[in-house]
């Protein structure tokens, strides 16, 4: 996030972190920011040198930045967890 909306976000709420406390999330995901086209595209597609290079450098964080525009969307719109839920998948 950049600076401005850091300093929006004002104080940590106690009330979230007492209700917080004793969660033990299992299976919160795998961070497939670095991965995510290497493990969903066909190898053959990875053969080509440029078009690798092409995929892997400018592809893979826009679908990475799509999915989390999505998951913020699925979040903000969900009237069952607050709207600082960062825990979805």
């Amino acid at each position: 996030m950049n600076e401005l909306t850091e300093r929006r976000r004002g104080f940590e709420s106690p009330y979230k972190t007492a209700y917080e406390e004793g969660w033990e999330l299992k299976n919160t995901g795998f961070d497939y920011s670095e991965s995510l086209l290497e493990k969903t595209l066909s190898p053959y597609m990875f053969g080509n040198e440029r078009l690798a290079n092409f995929i892997i450098g400018h592809l893979n964080g826009i679908m990475v930045f799509f999915i989390n525009k999505v998951k913020f969307l699925r979040i903000y719109y969900n009237f069952a967890v607050p709207k600082d839920y960062q825990k979805i998948n």
